[in-house]
């Protein structure tokens, strides 16, 4: 049986390149995202019965119970199965006493709660998988505090504790799942482009941001999806709860 891979956030940028290697790579792919755009879409027509992509927004608690369960009725029930947790915002950025109370609780519902929802009901429903891996995407802003990213620094800091929390439990598990979340270095995407966009009085940072940009040391998607793919598939995978793919050799 081929192996199996559920992708959030799969529609653009990183969470695209990477249902595009995993697909390279053989594994069938449940891609969730709001809506399917045409790289999805082009996928699905190449990939016909290997890639299913899900309309999924998971900011919403009701849709984040059930994408587990959608995902894996698309998917081989033998195998290697992997969660990415991919889907994730960068909004508001600003400082406290600023945000928008709206796009606080969006942006903690996306980039945290939902991981551990996804995470929870991971564990529950693939009993029966022999090599269960999860991949949680983090961030450098996890560790740093960057003035005006308190909020994507907090949700990404909770995705750190919480992944360190599962490979504690997991270490006794009769079937452990491999677990880490893994800093990917600073990538070419739309949420780069949105960072760059912000304003300077709200985000000090922003000139390092223009000039990772201007100076061409921004990977590119498909290069990073490389990277974590080969970390997240070798025997090393799961060794640190915590990992910064730029360290690794």
């Amino acid at each position: 049986m081929p192996n199996a891979a559920i992708v959030t956030g799969a529609s653009r940028g990183l969470g695209l390149a990477l249902c595009i290697d995993l697909l390279a790579r053989g594994f069938c792919v449940a891609a969730l995202a709001r809506s399917q755009g045409e790289g999805l879409a082009r996928l699905a027509e190449a990939h016909p019965g290997q890639l299913h992509w899900l309309s999924t927004d998971l900011s919403d608690p009701e849709q984040q119970d059930s994408a587990i369960a959608r995902a894996l009725a698309t998917l081989p029930r033998d195998g290697q199965i992997l969660l990415i947790n991919n889907a994730g915002v960068v909004w508001p950025i600003a400082a406290a006493g600023h945000y928008d109370d709206h796009a606080l609780r969006h942006a903690l519902s996306l980039n945290l709660a939902a991981p551990m929802v996804l995470c929870n009901r991971f564990l529950a429903d693939t009993a029966a998988w022999a090599d269960r891996r999860i991949l949680n995407i983090s961030s450098g802003a996890a560790a740093k505090a960057y003035p005006g990213w308190g909020v994507y620094g907090t949700g990404k800091a909770g995705l750190d504790h919480f992944s360190r929390h599962l490979a504690v439990e997991q270490a006794t598990s009769a079937n452990p799942v491999r677990v880490a979340a893994v800093y990917p270095g600073v990538i070419d995407t739309d949420m780069q482009a949105e960072i760059r966009h912000a304003a300077p009085e709200s985000f000090p940072a922003l000139p390092r941001f223009l000039a990772l940009k201007q100076e061409g040391a921004l990977d590119s998607p498909a290069t990073a999806a490389g990277k974590l793919l080969d970390y997240l598939l070798g025997p090393r995978f799961g060794e640190e709860p915590v990992v910064d793919i730029r360290a690794q050799p």
